[in-house]
């Protein structure tokens, strides 16, 4: 970016000129650029995968966000949720392919916990038809919480309730 002084023999310029030049207010001057959001299936993919895990980890009651605090630093919730996702939603698949085999007194712990919760069963992003499950996401944001814990002891999948608020 260029600084401008006196932009177009003025003492100040902001805004657009002719689709062109772009000037914001601290005095820079850039080229016009449409901003592009091709909405690919990956990208959409993984906005749906980042929605679910936070609105999971939104629900981490006070003295498991302190005790990720304590490991992790300020940055916790960043850590938390790269784990959960893992590199190219790898850990995320996984545990959606774990939550979809489980056992059904597992899984029902889960469920009691969303229902608990008042969340709905489905959590949707705009302008995509596919939909993340609540359970998987929870489960998702439990295996990384257990992971970033180790080498303490792990918590149990009966006490998940233990971990969200």
């Amino acid at each position: 970016m260029a600084k401008v002084t006196g932009p177009l023999m003025s003492i100040e310029a902001s805004g657009q000129f002719a689709e062109s030049i772009v000037f914001d207010k601290r005095g820079f001057a850039r080229g016009y650029a449409i901003p592009s959001n091709p909405r690919t299936n990956s990208q959409q993919e993984t906005r749906l995968a980042m929605k679910a895990a936070q609105t999971a980890a939104k629900h981490l009651n006070a003295t498991k966000r302190a005790t990720l605090q304590g490991l992790l630093g300020y940055r916790w919730n960043a850590a938390l949720l790269g784990e959960t996702l893992g590199v190219s939603l790898t850990n995320w698949n996984a545990a959606n392919a774990e939550y979809e085999t489980m056992g059904d007194g597992d899984r029902e712990t889960v469920e009691a916990l969303i229902t608990t919760l008042n969340l709905p069963e489905q959590i949707y992003v705009p302008e995509y038809e596919t939909s993340a499950t609540t359970g998987a996401a929870f489960y998702a944001v439990f295996l990384a919480y257990n992971r970033l814990i180790a080498p303490a002891s792990p918590v149990a999948i009966a006490n998940i309730g233990t971990l969200f608020t």
